[in-house]
């Protein structure tokens, strides 16, 4: 098929949505020190050993702008129940981990670290890792592996930031503080209500004590700068590629993602576009919740299982 869009409703039934047990799941949590002597959060999670003697892959996990990685207990109890072993962090300047909130030192940083928390998870794991990235976290996913940092050994991207909906004024007014006050504090543009149609959900994000409330220009300049890069650089894609994407996203703009799938080789890509979704479809209400677990769970067995000794 020319354009492989999953049957994202026929593969509703193969997965249901995380359980309210999903803090059952051990995490194990240590600290990373980037070069410039900055201490990143991490969290490990394993399969249980009983079930998988010899871990099937392993995953690393980039998290969205504003939040933390905690908040993807749920997605590694399912990449775990395929025999993955995950691992998370803090990005810096979010949840757990040093630097100055909501600051990019510049604008490759975030790159700059994925590239020494995946250094270290090779060491550990002697394996080429599957990177999960979800929204700012997509794209500095996208990045990393477009600009080919390191191998991968395949890339997901969840409602990666590859498009924001910027107006003339908000893009001059953005180019006004990037000049004057890079780093000032501003309020956050993410509307709470536009992350999920379960409101119990919605809740919990504002509630979260380690969700922050600002943004800095110089951070949305590193949005601007790496969306424009991995547009341009998205024929690069050399690792099995699957996107997961909101249509109704408001937080940012899906037409991004359909760009640069469009650009990306035809014979690495998937999509799973869901066009009543919002921007955490992972913490959707269902059944999109389950419909997104669904089609990441079947993607990831089909590459394991093709490929059992590409580690």
């Amino acid at each position: 098929m020319d354009d492989p869009l999953l049957d994202v409703a026929g593969l509703h039934a193969k997965a249901s949505a995380p359980s309210g047990t999903a803090s059952a799941l051990p995490c194990r949590q240590s600290r990373q020190r980037m070069r410039d002597g900055t201490e990143l959060l991490l969290r490990h999670w394993e399969p249980d050993p009983a079930r998988f003697p010899q871990p099937t892959g392993s995953v690393l996990v980039v998290h969205g702008m504003s939040e933390h990685g905690s908040r993807y207990q749920h997605v590694a109890q399912s990449l775990c129940g395929l025999g993955l072993r995950v691992r998370a962090y803090d990005q810096r300047g979010h949840g757990g981990s040093g630097g100055p909130r909501m600051v990019a030192p510049h604008p490759d940083c975030f790159v700059d670290d994925l590239a020494e928390i995946y250094d270290a998870a090779v060491t550990d794991w002697h394996e080429l890792p599957i990177l999960f990235g979800h929204s700012m976290g997509g794209l500095t996913a996208a990045r990393f592996a477009t600009l080919r940092v390191r191998p991968v050994r395949a890339l997901v991207l969840s409602s990666p930031a590859l498009a924001l909906r910027l107006n003339g004024v908000q893009l001059a007014l953005h180019r006004t503080l990037l000049k004057l006050a890079p780093n000032l504090k501003l309020p956050n543009p993410i509307d709470a209500k536009y992350l999920s149609h379960d409101p119990a959900l919605v809740a919990a994000y504002r509630d979260d004590p380690l969700v922050l409330k600002s943004i800095t220009a110089g951070m949305l300049e590193s949005f601007v700068r790496g969306m424009a890069q991995a547009q341009a650089d998205a024929s690069r894609v050399e690792a099995p590629m699957l996107m997961i994407v909101a249509g109704a996203d408001r937080v940012v703009d899906p037409a991004g993602s359909r760009t640069f799938y469009d650009n990306a080789p035809a014979d690495l890509r998937e999509i799973a576009w869901f066009e009543t979704g919002y921007h955490e479809l992972f913490n959707e209400a269902e059944p999109l919740r389950g419909q997104a677990f669904a089609a990441l769970t079947d993607w990831l067995r089909r590459h394991l299982e093709a490929a059992p000794g590409a580690r």
